[in-house]
């Protein structure tokens, strides 16, 4: 800190100490002050990026991933802790932890020709031999210091070294500690460091660096050149001294250092010649008086005692009696003061001379009114002349500004300085410096090597969060788009947000890509997921309809195949198919006459098998029930609906038949002599009672072979053509036939549970052994000792009430008043509607007699709710 000025470590700034004595911290008056408050908990000890630090009291650290950066506790406003920030190396320097700089790798990573306790921090400079920074020493052309050397710099701050200046303590203004530079490759000294300099059209090197007193001619960055109007004093101008291209100076009477006399020039020239190595050793560095400098300047602009350092070398500074010496003088002028042609140099009275402060606490040199009264790297400020300020970075700012647009390329205008922004890993210059995202201050932008960076851009023209990689986590609504987590778009059917994003490629079934979202589409009526948009009518894969816009997938029937086509208008499906759901399916196979199932399909009767004939509903059926079987054979049973029969026995026009009669000796209801004349007498499941076989297994039935185990259902509601294959019979509506169909809709089992017999058989009614019903059928009661089929209501050819009741105890056989005049089931208490018994006529329906009749037959048929609830009504019930 200059004379009388503290370090203040709370405020990082250097200021008065009479101030600093008169000013108590006070923190009972205002604890919100500077360095009051709850002192930070951090220990500083195992640093994390982002963790916590106390910032008074943190060193820098390296960076255990990488050489190429170290950890730095950046103070964050209003907070008493600070943040461990991870900040990158100028390119090509590394971080020593013993000097706290980031050196270059060549030297560091080399073996130092350092001892001891000393570091390599950067080359020694050329201009002037041995010269290093600061209280570095040259050795074998590196600058090495010690690391316990005392520096002027407030702890724990690192050096700072100025590429074009020797070692300065650094500035650091409140709340903004700085992190260490780059340290120079090589310690440069004094003006001239750019290899041989000649005047223009010559290869005369310039009399001297400064313009100042020039009788000559001057020309910008190189400084006074000979011309014609020369005097005598230079007259030498074309003459040169010896192994040099410079004119001599000067006569041997008085040689300047660094020359000497060359006698047959009666000058002075150089003491050494210009070589590659060392190609500024013949520049003579001159004084405003014109006359030659005494010496060099040497570190930090040292010379003795009575001059001062004058581009590069050092020149007498003298005032006159009562004079405050100020500085030198610029372009024959003086900020404040008087410019004395004598000496070049400006002084001022003395009880009036008051130098200005600088921004970084210390006293400026030299009165100034615009930057261009200052020197190199410096700018005018509050008046007087100071060191141009370090950027964000820690680099000194390369030129002055009052906006960005006055700054070149890649650079930033910062607090009046044009300070170079980082890359961004994209290549392209950071929009503005940064230690963390929050910095920023916008979404869209990340804190990237030391700069606010774009992230990438998103698709949809929204905005990123962060970045992320691929198979990593973005934030709920968001997805991993370009290496960015991106917003997904909202979908326009239902306002929510897509599931994912999406491109020429398709989403997942159900959805469809939109404004680069996967969005739902539109729902099928059944609930389930769509495949694709379509037109009505066209654009849907084979086994889809086109529905709502979307296409659906067609229903499977009930028998295991894919409908055919979507159902039309209340249930509108062609000739030989029924709606099954959304889907016209083919008709289930019609029962017989008999309550059997047809064989086949068929339109007309030629397409029947020998022996059946094509019914209304198209289905072949026998045509006599009487059993047919060639000579020298017997019939067993009925053939099953798809012509199978019994073990040992083959269909013939729709009867089993068997030329042996072993395995079929006698079946249950045949008559019978004695009891090994029955199927099944050897496993005890029957024996001849009464002259007939009969069936004596506990809880069995007939299967019309032999006596078998059936489950009560079956025993129940056990249908000739119904049931016999393991599934119930149910009601289907075929539009176009304009009736409901009672049929059986598919197979459980391959073979059937029972065979329809081909012949009467008889039963015991008497038996104390046996159930009477058990050598009948499961569609069969036995019922005056004979074997007789149990009718549901509404079905013909009755004769009895008992053969009704067996199937539904509320139907009794009525024989006249039938509409076909032929004996029928009917309803004892209730109204009979489609083979049920209903007590009062359902909905669109009314009394007529004995039955429920249509109130509008054509509207029915035109109403899908209409044909569902009765369809609803109809399998629901029993009886």
């Amino acid at each position: 800190c200059p004379g009388n000025h503290t370090f203040e470590e709370e405020r990082q700034k250097c200021r008065d100490s009479r101030i600093m004595r008169r000013m108590p911290m006070g923190c009972d008056r205002d604890p919100l002050q500077i360095g009051c408050g709850v002192p930070c908990p951090a220990n500083n000890i195992s640093p994390m990026v982002g963790g916590a630090c106390d910032w008074l009291s943190a060193p820098l650290i390296a960076d255990p991933m990488s050489n190429a950066f170290f950890l730095y506790c950046a103070q964050q406003t209003g907070q008493t802790c600070g943040e461990w920030t991870r900040i990158p190396c100028s390119p090509g320097t590394v971080f020593d932890s013993s000097s706290l700089i980031c050196a270059p790798a060549a030297i560091v990573q080399r073996d130092s020709p350092c001892g001891g306790n000393d570091r390599p921090i950067c080359q020694c400079a050329q201009s002037v031999q041995g010269a290093c920074p600061g209280t570095s020493q040259c050795m074998s052309n590196v600058c090495c210091i010690s690391i316990y050397a005392p520096v002027s710099v407030p702890a724990p701050s690192p050096i700072h070294l100025s590429p074009l200046s020797p070692i300065t303590a650094p500035f650091q203004p409140p709340f903004n500690p700085l992190p260490p530079i780059l340290a120079p490759t090589t310690y440069t000294q004094g003006p001239f460091n750019q290899g041989l300099v000649t005047c223009p059209g010559t290869y005369n090197a310039p009399l001297s660096s400064s313009c100042d007193g020039c009788q000559g001619s001057c020309v910008p960055n190189i400084g006074c050149c000979g011309s014609n109007s020369i005097s005598n004093n230079y007259n030498q101008m074309n003459t040169f001294c010896p192994n040099t291209f410079t004119p001599p100076i000067g006569q041997c009477s008085s040689c300047p250092q660094n020359t000497q006399c060359v006698p047959s020039l009666n000058s002075c020239c150089p003491s050494s010649p210009i070589t590659t190595s060392n190609p500024t050793s013949a520049i003579i560095l001159i004084c405003p008086t014109g006359q030659p400098a005494a010496s060099a300047c040497g570190m930090n602009g040292a010379c003795p005692q009575g001059t001062g350092c004058y581009q590069g070398g050092c020149c007498p500074m003298t005032c006159p009696a009562g004079q405050q010496l100020i500085g030198f003088c610029a372009n024959n002028g003086c900020g404040s003061g008087n410019c004395y042609k004598e000496s070049g140099t400006c002084c001022q009275a003395a009880e009036s001379v008051t130098l200005p402060i600088c921004q970084n606490g210390v006293q400026s040199m030299v009165r100034c009114t615009v930057d261009q009264e200052c020197g190199l790297n410096q700018r005018c400020s509050n008046g007087g002349c100071c060191p141009m300020p370090f950027c964000p970075s820690g680099v000194q700012a390369t030129a002055r500004c009052q906006a960005t647009t006055q700054c070149g390329a890649g650079q930033q205008c910062m607090d009046g300085a044009c300070c170079s922004l980082p890359r961004c890993p994209s290549g392209i210059y950071a929009l503005s410096t940064c230690t963390r995202s929050l910095d920023c201050g916008r979404p869209g932008v990340e804190c990237a090597n030391g700069g606010c960076c774009p992230l990438p851009a998103c698709p949809n023209g929204l905005t990123a969060t962060q970045r992320c990689t691929a198979g990593s986590i973005c934030p709920s609504g968001f997805s991993c788009i370009n290496g960015a987590c991106c917003a997904l778009p909202t979908c326009p059917s239902n306002g929510l947000t897509a599931i994912s994003s999406c491109n020429s490629a398709r989403c997942g079934n159900g959805f469809e890509c939109v404004g680069g979202g996967c969005c739902p589409l539109p729902q099928c009526p059944t609930g389930a997921l769509a495949n694709q948009r379509c037109q009505l009518g066209s654009g849907c894969p084979s086994g889809s309809i086109c529905e709502n816009g979307v296409c659906c997938a067609l229903p499977v029937c009930s028998i295991g195949i894919i409908a055919t086509g979507a159902c039309g208008m209340a249930n509108s499906c062609p000739m030989g198919f029924v709606c099954e759901g959304r889907g016209c399916c083919p008709e289930p196979m019609p029962l017989c006459p008999n309550g059997g199932r047809a064989s086949m399909r068929c339109t007309r009767g030629t397409e029947c098998p020998p022996g059946y004939g094509c019914t209304p509903l198209g289905g072949c059926c026998l045509l006599s029930m009487d059993p047919t079987c060639p000579a020298q054979s017997s019939a067993v049973c009925q053939c099953s609906a798809n012509n199978v029969c019994p073990s040992g026995a083959s269909c013939n026009m729709g009867t089993c038949c068997s030329t042996a009669t072993a395995p079929f000796m006698q079946m249950p209801g045949s008559q019978c002599v004695a009891s090994p004349q029955c199927n099944g007498f050897s496993n005890g499941n029957s024996q001849c009672m009464q002259g007939v076989c009969v069936c004596i297994v506990p809880g069995g039935a007939s299967n019309g072979v032999s006596c078998v185990q059936m489950t009560p259902v079956l025993l129940q509601s056990a249908r000739s053509g119904c049931d016999q294959y393991g599934s119930p019979c149910k009601f289907v509506f075929s539009t176009a036939r304009r009736r409901p169909i009672f049929a059986p809709t598919n197979n459980v089992t391959a073979e059937p549970l029972f065979y329809n017999s081909a012949e009467r058989r008889r039963c015991v009614l008497n038996s104390i052994v046996a159930d009477p019903d058990a050598t009948c059928l499961p569609n069969e009661k036995c019922i005056e000792g004979e074997c007789r089929q149990k009718l549901w209501p509404g079905e013909y050819g009755c004769q009895v009430d008992e053969e009704c009741s067996a199937r539904c105890p509320n139907t009794y056989c009525e024989k006249r008043k039938t509409d076909k005049k032929v004996p029928q089931c009917q309803c004892k208490d209730g109204l009979l509607l489609h083979g049920r018994c209903f007590s009062k006529c359902p909905s669109g329906f009314h009394e007529s007699g004995a039955h429920c009749v249509h109130d509008n037959e054509d509207a029915f048929w035109k109403s899908a709710d209409a044909q569902d609830r009765l369809k609803d009504l109809l399998n629901n019930g029993q009886c």
